[in-house]
């Protein structure tokens, strides 16, 4: 069997010791070129700051599959307001730079190292828990990374279950005991979490009582609420009353996916996003979203950082 011989630059952030850059030591592997990854394209960011200025496309070398990894070739990844807040560096949590963008999103696998059991090619998957780097043509990570998930929805909406629609029914579930006949009020009822609960809501026989923002259009917007299943729309203007938290005797209690996900919880994770997508593919849960081509990424993130205008929910298509 031939093999190759690369010379690769080395970062100390493991989501990028194998792209080249100026300035840092050079080292030479050989590896046997059927055990390599194809190139890659990737969005990457040196240091921290706004993300239309700090981030740019690189190309990456192929990397090594050990005896555990998958490669999967992305096919699509959203841009979360979290992975803004990360490029920024104002996330609680973030990999250290230099870093490739993105932390959810779906692929298909392309090749498997020789330990991998469980999946095959051409299988579609998902980081789970989401893991940072999304935003690249290929991936390879370990076997217990990737969770398998069903053929049977748009890839658009594989690609953003984990975060908005996962928060959601944890939303849902984790703070009261919510019975048929219940109501619940929520703000921010527009956002795709927001879309979700009315959603997840109705399902359960909840009524959802719903604030949006005041501003033009915003009657179409009541009635686009309603379609999904929303029970009462009001703006902020029209709930302008004295004492709300008295009136509604309101408690406040954080709550970060982020921080309720875990190794430990891989299983439950996966269980709950079985059956979101399972509503999916049944047209009980939608939300907007739209597609851009990889090529198109600036574009994209303009629109996902509001200098283009109100958008839908940005997700690149790879």
């Amino acid at each position: 069997m031939g093999c190759v011989r690369l010379t690769l630059k080395l970062f100390h952030s493991p989501s990028l010791r194998r792209y080249r850059t100026p300035g840092n030591p050079t080292v030479s592997i050989r590896a046997f070129a059927s055990n390599l990854s194809p190139p890659s394209k990737a969005v990457v960011y040196e240091h921290h700051g706004p993300p239309d200025q700090v981030t740019r496309v690189i190309d990456l070398p192929p990397v090594e599959l050990r005896g555990n990894d998958v490669c999967v070739k992305m096919l699509a990844a959203p841009i979360n307001p979290s992975d803004i807040n990360r490029i920024e560096g104002v996330y609680p949590v973030r990999p250290s730079v230099p870093a490739i963008g993105g932390y959810e999103g779906v692929g298909e696998i392309q090749a498997l190292g020789s330990a991998v059991k469980d999946l095959s090619i051409g299988d579609w998957v998902i980081p789970s828990p989401p893991s940072f780097g999304t935003w690249q043509t290929c991936i390879v990570k370990e076997e217990s990374v990737w969770h398998k998930v069903n053929k049977d929805v748009p890839m658009e909406y594989a690609a953003t279950v984990t975060v908005n629609p996962l928060t959601a029914l944890r939303m849902l579930e984790d703070f009261v005991k919510l019975n048929p006949g219940d109501a619940i009020v929520q703000n921010g009822a527009t956002s795709i979490v927001g879309q979700c609960i009315i959603q997840l809501a109705r399902i359960r026989g909840i009524r959802s009582i719903n604030i949006i923002r005041d501003r033009v259009g915003s009657e179409d917007v009541k009635q686009k609420l309603k379609k999904l299943g929303a029970d009462e729309v009001f703006t902020e203007s029209q709930l302008e009353v004295k004492n709300v938290k008295g009136l509604l005797d309101l408690s406040l209690r954080g709550f970060w996916l982020q921080k309720w996900m875990s190794s430990e919880r891989a299983k439950e994770c996966r269980l709950m996003i079985d059956y979101l997508m399972g509503l999916i593919r049944d047209g009980k849960l939608k939300y907007e979203l739209e597609l851009v081509p990889f090529q198109d990424f600036n574009v994209a993130l303009d629109k996902a950082l509001g200098k283009l205008g109100s958008h839908p929910k940005q997700v690149l298509k790879f």
